[in-house]
């Protein structure tokens, strides 16, 4: 005899929203293995799948799937919280230098670059901060020149190429290794205004393997420690969102702030996937340091979107 199996609406949202509680559960557990800590990263999808859950559940009248999807709601709504609730106060005017940068992780297999150049016209930053760049990018933005005269690049055929171009002279630039993956990070400082201030662009590894996530996890670390200092800017894609407990931990030990705080969830990746977007660009300062401004640009026919950030300097 066969058995009577019977596919319904809510034995599917229950079958989705079950998953979703899983990895809401598996995404606390981020530090006992890689694989964990990838499920941390989808805390807003997560939220919009269990409270659509919970509400068509109620609709059904199924109160105890319905109070058990909206409790997990809650639970990834808290942990997303500080996106929107905190941290948003402006910059105000007066006389301290008012700058502003650009980041883009333009992809190494990206040829789109008259877009990469129309953003860099549209937003007209004072630093452009470029990531996966190839010596083939850097030739066909040359013509930069004339209003970027500065510039730090180790230009790379891999994922890891990273450049800094800017109007303002350097009082000094450097290429710097952080963690034990030995990649390439850019450190330079300025004097603009009476103030200095140092910007450090950094691009981590993904954790697409156990040994890469050790190489990120560890590259954080040493970036923690490196930025305990006051007046400094970083810029990168970090490949970690701010639900990870890595991210959680580079905060607690730099003293580092997030510009996105109160500012909204702001994804930059993966272009042109807006149901798995998640933010994985980022923009963290010390003390001296005032954002104006935060926001994502337009696409630049990479898989991330580029992120532009206004601030002020203060201090000596």
């Amino acid at each position: 005899m066969q058995p009577n199996l019977r596919v319904t609406c809510s034995g599917l949202v229950a079958a989705a929203g079950v998953l979703a509680c899983i990895a809401t559960l598996a995404g606390f557990a981020g530090r006992l293995w890689w694989v964990l800590e990838l499920t941390c990263h989808f805390r807003v999808q997560y939220a919009l799948v269990l409270g659509l859950g919970a509400l068509m559940m109620l609709a059904w009248r199924q109160v105890r799937w319905a109070v058990a999807f909206a409790v997990f709601t809650l639970l990834n709504a808290t942990v997303i919280a500080p996106r929107f609730l905190t941290g948003a106060e402006a910059a105000a005017g007066g006389d301290d230098p008012a700058f502003r940068a650009l980041l883009a992780n333009v992809n190494f297999d990206n040829r789109d670059y008259p877009r990469i150049r129309q953003a860099i016209t549209d937003h007209d930053p004072d630093f452009i901060v470029l990531q996966e760049v190839t010596p083939w990018l850097l030739d066909r933005l040359a013509d930069l020149a004339d209003r970027y005269p500065y510039r730090a690049a180790v230009p790379r055929a891999d994922p890891f190429g990273i450049a800094l171009l800017s109007r303002h002279p350097f009082l000094k630039a450097e290429v710097i290794q952080l963690g034990a993956t030995r990649l390439p990070s850019i450190q330079a400082e300025f004097a603009t205004g009476g103030h200095r201030f140092t910007l450090l662009a950094t691009h981590p590894p993904p954790p697409i393997s156990a040994e890469t996530a050790r190489g990120r996890n560890d590259q954080l670390a040493e970036l923690a420690l490196f930025a305990r200092q006051p007046r400094l800017l970083v810029l990168g894609d970090l490949n970690v969102t701010p639900w990870s407990p890595y991210f959680e931990d580079l905060l607690a030990t730099s003293g580092l702030r997030d510009s996105a705080d109160g500012r909204g969830l702001q994804p930059s990746w993966p272009a042109g996937w807006p149901p798995l977007w998640i933010p994985i660009d980022h923009a963290l300062f010390s003390e001296g340091i005032r954002i104006q401004k935060r926001k994502i640009g337009p696409a630049i026919g990479s898989d991330h979107y580029p992120l532009v950030v206004a601030f002020r300097v203060s201090g000596p």
